[in-house]
This record gives structure tokens, C-alpha cells and sequence, in this order.
């Protein structure tokens, strides 16, 4: 790869430029190096240098002359056994992936706990792109182009042989993460075995203009070679949450423009299996016309191409023009559709020889296979601002071996007033379908939406561990008092922040910011305080930026914001978020009493074997009564709670499995938490 320069940071302004400095250093490290970098800039790409970070860590690693040596009498022997024109494996070589989504604990779909669907548009793409299928944005017409016979399905059975659906969701607390910290921390605590799993991580990485990285392959056991398996417990590939998924095929992903068709994750399941960017990697001095890609049928390229350029020729002294169509380019995602021939044979003689690439086609990690297999989930809650109602998305796919004609769906707001869907139609295996469901109506407050399959084709389910999927969803609250405060707690780099109050006509009627920068040093700032006096029967909208795109937690200071009434209650607060958050309120004396501020209250311990506490951090929130329900939307337990004692709630009796607590005041205020009793 060719060196990429790197830009110090703008500053802010005059006064916090050495400290806006000091953090762009310190957030955006990449494997033990600090480079700063001019806002805006993309590193398309580090797999190269994250293989010298490897081999720095393990000398023995082997070297990119030494697994050409190991490859090249490989692809002789391939050569012999196929014919140029059509490069067959003896069959399609499917890929067993499981995809590890690693949050702080946000809400499914919101930053980068992304949905399962963006997931699966990112399986498609990678189908599309290497079987070069007709009709789809991988498809291409160019003599060289190549079908790749190789496939790529989530795997249906975890290492302890549970069912799953090959994709996991772990909160390790963390807003970001370093390249370092993936490696040391998150590959090996979440980490699948790789000799039967292809493990790709989707994180929201410190240096967020990253988009991706990939483990080469390495060899063992060869003639001649250091017998050296290669960093089994990081291999896989990394990608940025913004560029993993298609936009084409779920709309409704967390996705990053330019990026956002799943070609990242193309270009770095091409380097997981042995493919060079098609400039060779010349690093700085070298001639990129004479480094080689070890393809004969990729054009030679002095340099990475990026956006969509068209006729680009950077070696005229070479026959061809750069291919900036190949997925080993630098170019955007909407302007790649090629793997060549000889890239095919590379990735192929890979995928039969290396190390933890051969045994995948041996794993079970796909088995078994169920002929009846439904899964459903909660695509997305959409609200109006300032309104009750709501219009959920749900989605339905077919994970059996049997054509899904007919699926039966229970769904509803909290497991109470619950309706039926009954959907016909012809869904093949892993093809999917979205559900748009009719207007909802609920009360203001936190709520859970719910969807669970009661029978597919007519009969029971084969597989149950995917007939349910829940969200968490908001809907605005009415308050009565006019006068509020807003409390701002900003992390060091004030300069960054700024924030606005409207109507419901969108006119501003209190703004702040940008604030001062303060050395880190230093005690966090002083919170700032402004008194809001707001109309009555009126919608507010709260919106807090960061020009930086780290929000005002937790990485740079513990900053926070809260709108609060006279009396205490808190009407909005936040305190983790990207580049923006916003969220509404409704001020409506004459109808809604001031309701209680539910997310003062925890749960715990969760899981439980006999009794369940509920700690309630303010007397007036505490609820007045709960009820227990259990998945199939029945309840299971009712009480009033009228003593302290009665946040003590023995579920001893039940039988093991999750259930939901509801917790309603006044019967306006509904939040529930669902819980594993084991």
C-alpha cells in the first residue's frame, strides 16, 4: 500500500488548538501508531499495515516473499488441473461467517448495535459479488471477470451446538475501540473457532475513518516454511459498523455515504483470502507500475484510485488501464463489480491449502439444517414526533430448506392487547421479506414492541430459538410545569458542542455553544445551567451536535445533559451519542399529569434463580403495581405494589425461561424489562 499521508487536525480555534491535537492523537491510534489525520480523510483500508503489526508481534509470522513462495507452485499445480477459460472448484465452497456486532449496550439499531437485516444485505453483497451474479450490482460483462464459486451463509449452530443465527450481539462497554484494544481485548474474548467459523467483528472504531482490516492467511507444516499457524486467536476481518451492509437492500442500516453498498467487506474477504490491492502494496519509493499484485490479469496501477474515476492509466508503459473497477481498488463502493480470473485462482488455491481457510469446508457450523425454519425480528419503531402513534416493521425469513408459503405472527406494544398477522406468499431459503404493520397507538414512555412466530407452512416451527425478537422504542411524554432547566455537563472539548431548543414550528428559542476547551488535566468543566420557559400545549425538541463526532461521553470526559421540571423529574437526558442526539417532549397542563422518570429504576439481579429487586432511585417514581409476563404473551403474575417490601418479587416458582416485568403509575406510565429466570 502506498503511504497515506496524514494531515494534523484543524483546529477548533485558537485557544483549544493544542488540546484538539493532543486527541485526535490519543482516538485515533492504529496499531501502536499515532497518526493524525485532517477531518474527512478515509483509510479505505489497513490491512497492510496491519500485517506488519503482526509480523513486528511475531517474527516468525511469515512474510509476503515467503507466502509467495509457499502459494506460487500452488496456483502452478491448479493451473494444470483447469482449464484457463473456466476456473471450476469441483463444486461451490460455502463459508460458515458469524458476525459479531460489539456495542456499549445501545438499543438494537442505534449506533453500533446494528440491526440483523443490515447484516444479512451484507451476506447478499458478498454472494452477489463472488458468484458475479446476473442481474445485481456484483454482475459484469468484462472478459476477465470471474465467477468465484465461493458462497457465504451465517452459521446455524454455535461451538456448544445451539442453534443460532450467526450473529452475536456482546456489550463490552466500551463507546470505541483502538485497533490495539480489538486485538488484545475484543477478538479474544468474542472470538468463534476459527478453524470452523469465518469470525468478522463489526465495531464503531476509535479512529472512525477507518473502514476496514483483514488477517492474510498464513500456512503450517509446509516444506521450507517455519511451521507458524499465524495469529489464530485475531483471524478474521474488521469493519467499521458505517461501511459493513448495503443500503440497496436495507435502507433502514446505520451507514456511512459512498460506503454503503458492502464492498468494504468484499475488498477485506478478498485479502482474508490471499488478494493484494491491485497496485502491489509499493510502499513509499517504490515504483507501483513494477510492484506486483501476483495477478496477471489486473492492469498494472502505480497507485490507489478513489471515487469513480473512469479511463485512469497511472502506468502508460504498461499494457491496459487500472482496473479501478475491482474490488482491490480504493474506489467507492458503487463503482466495483470485478474479481478477475487470476484472482479467483488465488483466493481458491487459498481456500484448499491455508491454514483455517481448508477445514471451513469441512465444519459443521452449518448443520443441521431444518426443512421448517422461520425466523422473525423488529426491523424498526417509527414514531412521529410529538404524536402516540407508531408504525413497526417487522420482517420474516426463511431459514428452512422448505419453500415458506404461510406464517402465522403474534405481535404487540408490552405483551398486552396483542393482535394476529397471518402472511401468505413463496419466500425460498434466506430470502427475507419486511412487514409493514398498521398505525399504533400507546401511551408516553418507554415500551417494548414484541413479534413471535405461532406456526410457518401450517405446522409448529422446527427450529423456536428465532421465532421471537423484541425493540425498545419511545414514545414522547406530556409534562405539565412551563418552567424547566437544562444542566450540561460538556467532557473537555466544550469547543465541539453546541445545542438548540424549538417548537413545534421549528423556530429556536434557546441555543448554546460551542463552549471552552479545557486541559485534561484538569477538573472536568463546570456544568452550565439555563432556565427554559416554555409555552403551554406546545412540542419541544432538544438537539445536541459534536462537530467531532465523539458526542460528550465517555471517552474525553464524563459529560452528560438532562432537561428537568421544578420539582426534580427528568423530562429528557443523554449522554452517549455520535455526531448528534435529539429527543421531544410535550408540555400539556390541562391534560397529563407529570409522569415518573422510569429510567431511574434497575432491576437486578438479571438473571435470577428466586428473587427479582427493584432499586428505585427517586420515592415518587416508584411504581404502583407489576405484572409478570411470560413469552407467549400470557400473564403469569399481577400485584399491587404498596410497601418498600413489595420490591422484593420472589419468582421462585416460575420455570426457567425469560419473562417480562411491567411497570405502570397511575396507569399512563408503562416500562417493561424483560428477565431470565434460570
Amino acid at each position: 500500500m502506498k503511504k497515506i499521508t496524514f494531515l494534523l487536525l484543524t483546529a477548533f480555534c485558537t485557544s483549544s488548538w493544542t488540546f484538539a491535537q493532543v486527541k485526535s492523537q490519543d482516538a485515533n491510534m492504529l496499531f501502536g501508531k499515532s497518526k493524525p489525520y485532517k477531518p474527512g480523510t478515509i483509510i479505505r483500508c489497513a490491512t497492510t499495515e496491519y500485517e506488519e503489526y503482526l509480523k513486528l508481534k511475531d517474527p516468525n509470522r511469515l512474510s509476503t516473499d515467503e507466502f509467495e513462495q509457499w502459494i506460487r507452485p500452488k496456483l502452478e499445480e491448479n493451473a494444470k488441473s483447469r482449464t484457463s477459460k473456466n476456473l471450476k472448484t469441483n463444486g461451490v465452497i460455502t463459508i460458515p461467517v458469524v458476525v459479531h456486532i460489539i456495542s456499549n449496550g445501545d438499543a438494537e439499531g442505534v449506533n453500533e448495535n446494528i440491526l440483523d437485516q443490515q447484516v444479512i444485505s451484507q451476506i447478499r453483497v458478498l454472494n452477489e459479488d463472488f458468484r458475479k451474479k446476473s442481474g445485481t450490482p456484483g454482475f459484469n460483462t468484462n472478459p476477465v471477470g470471474a465467477d468465484v464459486e465461493i458462497e457465504f451463509e451465517l452459521a446455524n449452530k454455535d461451538p456448544n451446538g445451539i442453534a443460532t443465527n450467526g450473529i452475536t450481539r456482546v456489550n463490552l462497554g466500551a463507546a470505541s475501540w483502538s485497533t490495539d484494544d480489538i486485538d488484545a481485548i475484543v477478538k479474544p474474548q468474542t472470538q468463534w473457532n476459527p478453524d470452523k467459523y469465518f469470525n468478522i467483528w463489526v465495531v464503531n472504531l476509535t479512529r472512525t475513518n477507518l473502514l476496514g482490516y483483514a488477517q492474510l492467511p498464513s500456512a503450517s507444516g509446509l516444506s521450507g516454511l517455519s511451521n507458524n499457524e499465524g495469529g489464530r486467536t485475531t483471524d478474521g476481518v474488521v469493519i467499521g459498523y458505517k461501511y459493513f451492509g448495503s443500503s440497496t437492500y436495507f435502507a433502514n442500516g446505520n451507514y456511512q455515504p459512498g460506503y454503503d453498498k458492502g464492498r468494504t467487506a468484499t475488498h477485506e474477504v478478498g485479502h482474508w483470502l490471499g488478494l493484494r490491492h491491485i497496485w502491489g502494496d509499493a510502499g513509499e519509493g517504490e515504483d507501483g507500475c513494477t510492484s506486483d499484485d501476483y495477478c496477471q490479469d489486473t492492469p498494472n496501477a502505480a497507485i490507489e484510485n478513489e471515487g469513480c474515476p473512469s479511463n485512469v492509466d497511472s502506468c502508460p508503459n504498461s499494457p491496459g488501464v487500472d482496473m479501478v473497477e475491482n474490488y482491490m481498488d480504493y474506489t467507492n463502493d458503487e463503482c466495483m463489480n470485478i474479481f478477475t480470473n487470476d484472482q479467483k485462482a488465488r483466493m481458491i488455491t487459498v481456500i484448499n491449502n491455508s491454514i483455517r481457510r481448508k477445514s471451513l469446508q469441512t465444519s459443521d457450523a452449518l448443520n443441521p439444517k431444518f426443512a421448517n425454519d422461520a425466523a422473525t425480528g423488529v426491523v424498526s419503531i417509527s414514531t412521529t414526533t410529538c404524536s402516540n402513534n407508531l408504525v413497526p416493521v417487522i420482517h420474516i425469513t426463511n431459514k428452512g430448506t422448505a419453500n415458506l408459503t404461510a406464517v402465522s405472527i403474534r405481535y404487540g406494544i408490552d405483551n398486552t392487547s396483542t393482535q394476529i398477522l397471518n402472511w401468505t406468499g413463496n419466500l425460498a431459503t434466506n430470502q427475507s421479506q419486511e412487514l409493514a404493520l398498521n398505525t399504533m397507538t400507546t401511551t408516553g414512555g418507554s415500551h417494548t414492541f414484541n413479534s413471535t412466530i405461532l406456526s410457518m407452512n401450517g405446522k409448529t416451527d422446527d427450529n423456536n430459538v428465532n421465532d421471537s425478537d423484541s425493540k425498545v422504542f419511545d414514545i414522547v411524554n406530556n409534562f405539565a410545569p412551563t418552567a424547566m432547566t437544562l444542566t450540561l455537563q460538556c467532557d473537555y472539548f466544550g469547543a465541539e458542542t453546541t445545542w438548540k431548543l424549538t417548537n413545534s414550528n421549528g423556530t429556536i428559542l434557546y441555543n448554546g455553544g460551542p463552549y471552552n476547551t479545557t486541559p485534561r488535566s484538569s477538573a472536568m468543566p463546570t456544568p452550565i445551567q439555563t432556565t427554559l420557559n416554555l409555552a403551554d400545549n406546545d412540542c419541544y425538541i432538544f438537539t445536541i451536535e459534536d462537530s467531532e463526532g465523539d458526542g460528550i461521553c465517555c471517552d474525553f470526559g464524563t459529560g452528560y445533559y438532562k432537561i428537568e421540571t421544578a420539582t426534580g423529574a427528568t423530562v429528557i437526558s443523554g449522554s452517549q451519542f455520535l455526531n448528534a442526539d435529539s429527543k421531544s417532549f410535550r408540555i400539556n397542563s390541562l391534560s397529563t399529569p407529570e409522569v415518573a422518570d422510569f429510567n431511574s429504576i434497575k432491576l437486578y439481579p438479571n438473571p435470577t434463580t428466586d428473587f427479582l429487586n427493584l432499586f428505585v432511585e427517586k420515592n415518587r417514581d416508584r411504581p404502583d403495581s407489576y405484572t409478570i409476563i411470560n413469552i407467549l404473551g400470557q400473564v403469569i403474575k399481577s400485584k399491587k405494589i404498596a410497601r418498600e417490601d413489595n420490591l422484593q418479587i420472589n419468582v421462585a416458582s416460575l420455570p426457567a425461561g425469560t419473562y417480562f416485568l411491567k411497570l405502570a403509575k397511575n396507569e399512563i406510565e408503562i416500562k417493561t424489562i424483560s428477565f431470565l429466570k434460570k
